[in-house]
């Protein structure tokens, strides 16, 4: 008995789509000013490392003008824990507390602008390992939060010999509603997630259990505040990545951006950073 079947090539149609400038820029308080521009690329774009690094605006003028009026046009390093390798920093300006920060792009005929601001950086007591099991630890933060405006937080790991910088815990951002003035724990969990946030390490291999991190690990932890704008960024894009892993989850709007004629995000912080690992 032959069985026979037949099938019919369906070939999708790619609808007309404009590219834009996609914008991953930060800038802490004490640090220089960091910007990674790209281009978009339509939803059906066939990846390898090569049209990836294709993407990347290496001719752009990229200038950080402060709230009170002192500038900088940055300059284009190359970071290899990046990807593509290339980055626009700031050599002479860094991020205060209390100041604000207008960026502007001009590339190929074309101004994109964003604006930031760094608020005062949390008051953190503590921050210490707590033992999960005999082999795995959990981490918590104490902060004292001011009760005198509405206060918006953001927690990163490094975790030595495993990441190559930092990027966001497990649940990396918190308001303090509901401890509004109080002293309160924040927990900062182990991310074996890849960053939606343009990070590249997953640590995957180490088969640790959710948020856990192993009890001989020494693990950088930096504790932000934002400001309401940037909270409200890069908690959608959070939200957006999460969404994406997710088949039954359908998002109905655009990635919030305060990128005018772009798109990604401009955000400043204030950090307070701590070395965490575990003595009994």
């Amino acid at each position: 008995m032959a069985l026979m079947s037949c099938s019919k090539e369906v070939e999708i149609e790619q609808p007309a789509y404009k590219s834009k400038v996609a914008v991953d820029g930060w800038i802490e308080a004490g640090d220089y000013a960091n910007v990674i521009l790209t281009r978009s690329s339509p939803f059906l774009t066939d990846y390898d490392s090569a049209s990836i690094r294709n993407t990347f605006l290496n001719t752009a003028k990229v200038t950080i003008i402060t709230g009170s009026g002192d500038s900088e046009i940055l300059t284009l390093f190359r970071k290899d824990e990046f990807f593509p390798p290339f980055i626009y920093k700031s050599i002479r300006l860094k991020g205060q507390a209390g100041e604000s920060y207008q960026l502007k792009i001009e590339t190929r005929g074309e101004t994109i602008t964003a604006n930031t601001s760094i608020p005062n950086p949390p008051l953190v007591n503590r921050i210490q390992m707590i033992p999960a099991s005999d082999t795995t630890v959990t981490i918590e933060a104490s902060i004292d939060d001011p009760a005198d405006a509405e206060n918006f937080y953001y927690t990163e790991i490094n975790t030595r010999n495993i990441d190559t910088r930092f990027h966001p815990s497990s649940r990396p951002l918190t308001t303090d509603q509901g401890f509004n003035g109080q002293t309160t724990t924040l927990r900062v969990g182990r991310s074996n997630q890849p960053d939606p946030l343009n990070i590249h390490h997953i640590d995957l291999k180490r088969n640790l259990p959710r948020r856990e991190f192993a009890i001989s690990d020494t693990v950088l932890v930096k504790v932000s505040c934002l400001d309401k704008n940037a909270y409200q960024i890069l908690n959608a894009i959070y939200l957006d990545h999460l969404s994406s892993d997710n088949p039954f989850s359908f998002v109905e709007k655009k990635t919030t951006t305060n990128i005018e004629g772009g798109i990604g995000r401009w955000t400043g912080q204030a950090s307070v950073t701590w070395m965490v690992l575990y003595r009994p």
